[in-house]
């Protein structure tokens, strides 16, 4: 599958960004995620789609920029705001996140925070209290990925550093 004819433009999603869109030929693209998660929203009937690049897990937590889209717990929620000013109906929208590896950052480092896992069950805990589910997921692990979401059609694309790619 081409994820990308020429009249597609790309959106980049960089670290604690995200996107929502009604243009069917906008590719949302998340590169390099490790233990970030990369969340995907897509809503088959108002053909809306939606991407954010978490960063962290939690908002409320240490006296940082308090940018809420950096966090999961807050940014799933915002997305989906946005993703409902467009016309996107929660209850028929797709869900799927990919991310949240383990990588080796500074020894020992990432070991005692756990990031990646403690963003991916941020993720779960935020979609059952909002009353939602996730349709798929790609998390864990020791690589890096790369997610891109075809707002039109809402193919998610999910390529791994060793050049695997899969749609999930």
């Amino acid at each position: 599958m081409t994820l990308m004819a020429s009249r597609e433009q790309s959106v980049v999603i960089s670290l604690g960004e995200l996107h929502v869109t009604n243009d069917p030929d906008t590719l949302l693209v998340c590169y390099g995620i490790g233990s970030c998660v990369a969340f995907a929203a897509f809503d088959p009937v108002a053909k809306v789609a939606g991407m954010a690049h978490f960063v962290l897990p939690d908002s409320t937590s240490g006296n940082r920029p308090k940018t809420l889209e950096r966090f999961v717990d807050a940014g799933i929620p915002i997305m989906l705001t946005r993703l409902q000013t467009l016309g996107a109906t929660p209850a028929r929208t797709v869900f799927r996140m990919a991310g949240g590896a383990h990588m080796a950052v500074a020894k020992g480092f990432e070991a005692r925070l756990n990031i990646g896992e403690r963003n991916v069950e941020a993720a779960r805990a935020t979609m059952k209290a909002l009353g939602l589910r996730l349709r798929g997921e790609d998390v864990g692990g020791t690589h890096g990925r790369t997610v891109r979401l075809l707002s039109g059609s809402g193919a998610l694309t999910i390529s791994t550093v060793g050049g695997s790619s899969y749609e999930l």
